[in-house]
């Protein structure tokens, strides 16, 4: 199934878009919905397991399942000075 994500910050300006579609399983996480935009876009690499998630507008662990029609929105991890 095709899930359309919104991008936030330095990823959107790294895909060129606000949005993007990723293909994904029927039963697969919000972990594979990452994986693939790794994939897609391997400059995030360095943030795959830092990515804030937001399903239907909650920020949610990865291993909660994606359905079709979900709004996903992906940002980049919050770093405080110090």
């Amino acid at each position: 199934m095709k899930i359309t994500v919104r991008l936030y910050g330095r990823y959107k300006d790294i895909a060129g878009t606000d949005t993007v579609h990723l293909d994904i399983k029927k039963g697969d996480t919000l972990r594979d919905l990452v994986n693939a935009f790794v994939k897609r876009f391997p400059e995030t690499e360095k943030d795959k397991n830092k990515i804030m998630v937001a399903k239907n507008k909650i920020f949610t662990g990865y291993e909660t399942l994606v359905s079709e029609g979900d709004d996903i929105t992906l940002t980049p991890p919050v770093v405080s000075g110090g």
